[in-house]
């Protein structure tokens, strides 16, 4: 972001000068953070950058701690649920990393070369030394207890990769922001300059692929508990700070200790206040939850139960949007599923599962289609067997108690998948992830179910999965559709839509995720947007 930041400031400066120029730059990272996805790390980023140029126009030195703290508080402030989120965690302990250690280490570097050698060359070695290797170890030592909570393992390939790929990703950011932008204004424009960062995107995709082929390059943790997280923290900034400041700071407060212990009190009771309303609002509440995942052309299930049993059923494409959405429903502190149920071995409905699964292992697993019909259904399989847990094939019939009254029934299981009802009292669901024309024949368009509160659409709102007759049989009061919206098949289908007239559709492509709360009788609809 750094890279965009200068980019715009020179081009907007350029064209409009250094005032209306840094105007122009911050519209253009605003715009740039929504084109490629506004992640929580690209917020962060693009926040920060337009603080600097903020600074920069004011006559301010930025400092940068301070700029992280107001721009945590921000985000937070728009978003209580984004402190949890993985991508938010690590960029800002990376920017922490490279704040506090970075240029420390840079100029401890070309101390020990001007030792051996003049300081002007040891400068000029120490420079790209600094910025490719001893930058990115900065980072890294600030993220690796976070990696290694949240992911059971970490990697030592990742200090030889970073320093390898970094040189290059100048070049993809410059020329990549320039593409986005002339494709903006006029997209044969953009075409034309895309080749000029195809041979450093090249590079690096090839040196990743060459580091990712190193035997043992990762190092399984385990269960890492977030106590060593505190306390590598805690001993890393001890060691940052060092004894004889904390001595100095407190032998100045010893006359009013009380005054000198009621901010870090503060900041603990803080901290602690976050986390049990976090706990709360996320604790059992007596009712069900299900949460469909914005994962783009494919599902993704979040079932909580009223005694608080989660079970997630199939994954979608995406590990990223995966894992973060599983990271903010589940409860702090809580790493387990009670239940993955793979209601369609289809790719684009499990890719995501094996990455998540390693953060989020599963009790137990509910199989439903052929063990081995695509290369992401084998990669499923052998990370479910290097996390020893057992599999169980789903029959016709077969019912989950998910307790309190609650089931998951199979109403057909296929090589293709299943059919799946979700039901609590009057509260019933109809998922059919795997359905094939066959199970609509054998389930007489729905007439054998009778009416149901929540249909999903099947297979993204394929035509031939979602006749009207099924959709009118079944009277469901909400319908949902989990698609992505350049959906590849040019999902759904226009008579999929057109059999829909006079029902209420949601739809993530729309509204982003969905959340539908139960107490068995009504139901309450929540939407991301």
């Amino acid at each position: 972001m750094a890279v965009v930041s200068a980019l715009f400031v020179g081009i907007f400066g350029r064209l409009f000068g250094h005032r209306k120029g840094a105007i122009g730059a911050v519209i253009g990272l605003g715009l740039y953070t929504v084109l490629v996805g506004a992640d929580p790390a690209v917020v962060r980023a693009a926040i920060m950058g337009g603080f600097a140029i903020f600074a920069r126009q004011v006559g301010r030195r930025q400092q940068a701690l301070n700029t992280m703290a107001f721009t945590a508080a921000l985000m937070a402030l728009h978003n209580p649920q984004v402190p949890w989120d993985v991508g938010f965690q690590l960029s800002f302990a990376a920017t922490l990393g490279l704040v506090l250690y970075a240029q420390p280490m840079q100029d401890g570097f070309a101390n020990l070369l001007a030792r051996r050698m003049g300081k002007s060359k040891a400068r000029k070695i120490a420079a790209p030394v600094g910025e490719y290797v001893l930058f990115t170890f900065a980072a890294q030592i600030t993220t690796l207890p976070i990696m290694a909570y949240h992911f059971g393992s970490i990697s030592w390939v990742a200090f030889l990769a970073n320093p390898a790929i970094l040189p290059a990703q100048p070049p993809i950011m410059t020329l990549g922001g320039l593409t986005l932008i002339l494709g903006v204004i006029w997209l044969p424009l953009g075409k034309m300059a895309a080749p000029l960062a195809w041979p450093f995107v090249l590079y690096t995709i090839r040196a990743v692929e060459f580091f990712a082929g190193f035997p043992s390059g990762m190092i399984a943790l385990g269960d890492f508990s977030l106590v060593w997280v505190i306390l590598f923290f805690a001993v890393l900034f001890g060691l940052t700070v060092g004894w004889q400041p904390i001595r100095t700071w407190l032998a100045a407060r010893r006359e009013n200790l009380a005054q000198g212990i009621a901010i870090p009190v503060l900041v603990v009771l803080g901290v602690a206040t976050i986390f049990i309303w976090r706990t709360a609002f996320t604790a059992p509440d007596g009712l069900l939850h299900l949460t469909i995942f914005d994962v783009g052309s494919g599902d993704a299930l979040l079932l909580q139960t009223p005694g608080g049993n989660s079970v997630l059923i199939n994954g979608g494409p995406s590990a990223a949007r995966l894992s973060d959405g599983l990271g903010r429903r589940l409860p702090p502190f809580q790493k387990e599923l009670d239940w993955l149920v793979v209601a369609s071995p289809r790719a684009e409905q499990i890719a995501a599962l094996p990455r998540t699964l390693e953060r989020f292992p599963p009790k137990n697993v509910l199989w439903a289609g052929a063990p081995s019909p695509s290369r992401e259904a084998d990669y499923l399989r052998e990370t479910l067997t290097s996390l020893d847990i057992q599999v169980a094939d789903a029959l016709p019939g077969q019912a989950l108690d998910l307790g309190d009254g609650a089931s998951l029934t199979v109403l057909t299981a296929s090589e293709h998948g299943a059919v799946l009802l979700l039901e609590w009292d009057h509260f019933r669901v109809l998922l059919p992830l795997g359905a094939t024309p066959e199970d609509l024949e054998f389930l007489q368009m729905g007439r054998k179910m009778g009416d149901v509160s929540v249909l999903l659409l099947a297979d993204q709102g394929y035509a031939a999965l979602n006749p009207p007759e099924w959709i009118s049989n079944l009277r469901p009061q909400l319908v949902l559709l989990s698609v992505a919206a350049d959906d590849r098949n040019g999902r759904p289908d226009r008579e999929t839509l057109d059999a829909l007239g006079g029902y209420s559709l949601l739809r993530t492509d729309q509204h982003g995720w969905i959340q539908i709360v139960t107490d068995g009788e009504q139901m309450w609809v929540e939407v991301e947007q």
